[in-house]
């Protein structure tokens, strides 16, 4: 089975009930859940989920959100400072987001070439294969 990093953008699509993805998101959960797919994300994707629902005034529901996504059946990668330098590489090449970048070096150093996000700027690297959640079967 194919192992999917999971974007920040899909968990918080998935608890805001997005309109335009919040369905499909939490459809990739449901299928986490029921062990129809495999998912890896990594801990700065907790930290960005983290501060998404702080922007939006869910300071509350931080702690909550983040113990249910470690509660996950999901590996999460740690983020280190060869992380961090291999994603100043990647940004340098294709200028996206510096948290885009490290996760990118996450997948690139667990050999994971495969994400779920609704993030176009993925698909500018050119090793990376985006699935967008809408297209999750």
């Amino acid at each position: 089975m194919v192992a999917y990093f999971i974007d920040s953008n899909v968990f918080f699509y998935a608890k805001m009930l997005d309109r335009k993805y919040g369905d499909a998101c939490a459809k990739v959960f449901d299928k986490i859940v029921r062990g129809e797919l495999e998912a890896v994300t990594s801990t700065l994707v907790v930290i960005e989920l983290a501060n998404a629902l702080r922007k939006y005034g869910l300071s509350d529901e931080v702690k909550d959100v983040v113990n249910a996504v470690f509660s996950l059946d999901i590996g999460v990668f740690e983020v280190d400072s060869l992380d961090v330098r291999t994603a100043a590489g990647i940004f340098n090449e294709f200028r996206i987001s510096p948290y885009d970048c490290v996760h990118a070096a996450v997948m690139r150093k667990a050999r994971i070439v495969d994400i779920i996000s609704a993030d176009k700027d993925f698909d500018k690297i050119a090793w990376i294969k985006r699935l967008d959640p809408k297209l999750v079967t």
